[in-house]
């Protein structure tokens, strides 16, 4: 339609036209005066584009009008219509934004404002549903050029037009009565009279006579232009979207939660908010001018104000948290915290502005905590464990009474003192500080940081306390600066009465130890004197005492083991050991026992070569041969046990399986401990004391490796250890696995170590 460039850019004198004109140029400065002196904000870029919307509009309309050909005229028309047609939906948007509503939040009502103006610019562009666009009903006016008749649905538009227009001035009045503030009315007056201007004039110059076909110059853009300017006066007079002190002061009074009472030099109160109303009970008239002794109690609680509040403030003094009592309108007092700051104009008091604040609810919760710290002090204090708990730093806050009667020490002496100044702790003779046992990072829930067992503590009279340890936090620790809580469990008695034990043990083995080594020599000595001497039973009879004295020699230097473990004396001498040889060394020991019982033994070596280990040697060969003795004892003939190692990442793991009986599952967890043994068919044919897994695991600990087993009954088991490869070697001072003087002999575990008696000057071994 729009080929001809001639035509289009066909431009002639028209003075009509500079109305249009004048329209853009108005509203263009208002825009450039809005974005140098107006606050930006929401209603502002509403406004802004409501003044781009028109000066599009105004723009086309003067083009339109000075066209010299149809052509143009309608060209020009269609660049104009996306001003015209959104002109009400954005007039409607800057309505919402100014009265503090926010539809547009949700999507729908996007669809249902913009929507339909789309849809009619779609009309108005491709049919002549909405405007005329046909160029044979287009003529001459004298204000420029005019098509007739009207399109037939035309009056829609209109409809729709209004519709929005009328909604705006109606939300703007409701708005109007709604508020309270005569500066926010006397704004938005101004904004309905400047709304209005274009509804009526433009509705009847540019709609409403076009429709009836009565032509008169249509002046909407100009009246729009003088809506423009009506507003944009509100803006820059009345400062609409600049925060206005005054209003702003106002709505936080309104909107405040605590209650202001402002009070004149006499004590008379001038001004509350609604909060205070709310609070108290009273209408606003029922306070104003009154003193404010109306809402106190009596008269000790008005001296008390008077001395706290009234004086200080008199004296340009800061009153900040004092407490007392309201009374309301019905007799009821009401605990509130009373701030206030005197109002000094020209060094003279003009008044006191208050603000109080209902501390109700805070005194409840106050007494709740307070109980709930009285039953957990009581409970504390009723506690025969000791505790106490250290701040972040490590300094006491909680002592209980407990812990004093465990280090013979006062409460007072203790609290908010270093932890490490009052309780000497050692683990194993290895000092241990307060910062060990506290968490390393932010914890989040509540947990136990570290158990610990038999740890040592000095009173301050030198008496020592052995306890077991527990520290533990809770979630929330650092908002409260809490590092732990630590409770001590004292377990001296039970301490002592290990030792007596231990003692007992030790001097019973060691006193036993001599009299079993003479025993067996002499045993020896006569096995060997006898020999083709007597008959074949009284050779059994020297047998059999011979190999008893040996369990019972195994059994005292098993429970010398145990003693020396479980005081930490059993040291470990390492040095650079080649596994599998030990292993072999281990296998062939065992031997005979194998064949005797017809059992299968056998070690599988590594495909390929493991390197040396630093172990103690003579701890990990009573400790493998421990796991192949107890193999072939548990596995019934026919049968076979297999030794096999490998190298697994940092660690060489043996393995002891065997294809005998088995142990019940719910054996396996109690395995390794002291006295231990399997009930039922598998200790009929034992004579085992239940100590030798125990060793075997301590060994293996002290060397930082592990030991586990799986086994099922009557399929057989597997004993597996590891030992690390990257342990650095240690040097031990300690020598008590090595033994000298006279007829004194090493009788560990399943070893028998050969030694020579002389008897008659005769060698015998």
């Amino acid at each position: 339609m729009f080929t001809d460039l001639a035509q289009i850019f066909n431009f002639t004198l028209n003075p009509f036209a500079l109305i249009s004109l004048a329209a853009a140029v108005i509203n263009f400065s208002l825009v450039v005066l809005i974005l140098i002196k107006a606050e930006k904000n929401e209603s502002n870029r509403w406004f802004r584009l409501l003044l781009a919307a028109i000066i599009l509009w105004s723009m086309s309309e003067f083009l339109a009008r000075s066209s010299g050909t149809a052509e143009g005229y309608l060209f020009w028309g269609f660049t104009g219509r996306p001003g015209w047609v959104f002109i009400p939906v954005i007039l409607f948007g800057f309505v919402l934004s100014y009265t503090g509503k926010d539809l547009f939040k949700n999507s729908l009502y996007w669809y249902l404002t913009f929507g339909p103006p789309l849809a009619f610019l779609f009309f108005a562009w491709n049919t002549n549903l909405i405007s005329n666009n046909s160029l044979a009903d287009t003529f001459r006016v004298p204000w420029g050029w005019e098509t007739t008749p009207v399109a037939p649905y035309f009056w829609v538009f209109i409809f729709w037009l209004e519709t929005f227009l009328i909604s705006s001035v109606a939300i703007l009045t409701r708005y109007y009565f709604k508020t309270s503030d005569e500066i926010r009315k006397k704004q938005t007056l101004l904004i309905i009279i400047a709304v209005l201007i274009p509804i009526i004039g433009g509705s009847i110059t540019d709609a409403i006579l076009p429709i009836f076909n009565i032509q008169i110059l249509p002046v909407a853009v100009l009246l729009t232009s003088v809506m423009s300017v009506v507003v944009t006066y509100a803006i820059l007079r009345f400062g609409l979207f600049v925060i206005n002190p005054t209003l702003t002061a106002k709505t936080i009074i309104d909107t405040m939660s605590e209650s202001l009472i402002v009070l004149g030099p006499r004590n008379t109160i001038e001004q509350i908010n609604k909060s205070t109303s709310d609070l108290l009970g009273y209408k606003k008239d029922e306070l104003i001018g009154k003193s404010i002794r109306r809402i106190l109690p009596d008269v000790k609680s008005w001296d008390t104000f008077l001395k706290r509040v009234i004086i200080p403030l008199k004296e340009n003094k800061f009153v900040r948290g004092f407490e007392i009592d309201f009374r309301t309108n019905e007799g009821t007092l009401i605990p509130v915290s009373f701030s206030a700051k005197s109002l000094v104009e020209n060094g003279h008091l003009i008044g006191m502005v208050g603000l109080a604040r209902d501390i109700r609810d805070t005194r409840k919760l106050i007494n709740r905590l307070t109980a709930e710290r009285d039953k957990i002090s009581v409970t504390i204090s009723g506690i025969v464990d000791g505790v106490f708990a250290v701040n972040k730093t490590g300094h006491i806050i909680i002592f209980n009474p407990a812990m004093e009667r465990m280090l013979k020490v006062g409460q007072d002496d203790v609290i908010n003192r270093f932890s490490d100044e009052i309780i000497n702790m050692y683990d194993n003779e290895k000092k241990l500080s307060i910062m060990d046992i506290m968490p390393k990072h932010e914890v989040f829930e509540d947990k136990v940081i570290t158990s610990k067992k038999n740890i040592q503590i000095l009173g301050k009279d030198g008496k020592e306390i052995f306890v077991d340890l527990t520290s533990s936090t809770i979630a929330g620790n650092e908002e409260i600066n809490l590092g732990v809580i630590v409770t001590l469990h004292d377990v001296s008695k039970e301490h002592d009465l290990e030792e007596m034990k231990l003692d007992f043990v030790s001097m019973a083995a060691h006193e036993l130890r001599t009299p079993l080594t003479s025993i067996r020599g002499y045993l020896s000595v006569l096995q060997e004197e006898l020999r083709g001497k007597v008959d074949k039973e009284k050779m059994d009879f020297l047998q059999k005492a011979f190999i008893s004295s040996g369990q019972l020699a195994s059994l005292v230097e098993n429970l010398l083991s145990v003693s020396r473990i479980e005081r930490g004396k059993m040291k470990i001498e390492k040095s650079q050991v080649d596994l599998l040889e030990l292993l072999t060394e281990v296998v062939s020991t065992h031997e005979d026992q194998a064949k005797q019982k017809k059992i299968k033994l056998k070690l599988i070596k590594p495909d390929e070569k493991l390197p040396k280990i630093s172990v103690d040697r003579f701890r990990i060969s009573e400790m493998v041969s421990n796991l192949v003795g107890n193999a072939l004892t548990y596995t019934d003939g026919g049968g076979s046990v297999t030794v096999s190692v490998e190298k697994k990442d940092n660690e060489i793991i043996t393995e002891v399986a065997d294809t005998g009986q088995g142990i019940p599952e719910e054996a396996l967890p109690k395995l390794f401990t002291k006295f231990f043994r399997v009930s039922g068919v598998l200790e009929q044919g034992s004579k085992g004391t239940g100590l030798g897994l125990y060793i075997s695991k301590a060994i293996v600990e002290m060397h930082k490796g592990r030991i586990w087993v799986k086994s099922t009954l009557g399929k057989g088991s597997t004993f597996k250890f590891s030992l690390p490869l990257d342990i650095p070697e240690e040097k031990s001072a300690n020598k008590d696995r090595v033994i000298t003087g006279k007829g004194e002999d090493i009788l560990g575990g399943t070893s028998q170590v050969k030694k020579t008696f002389t008897k008659k000057g005769k060698k015998i071994a």
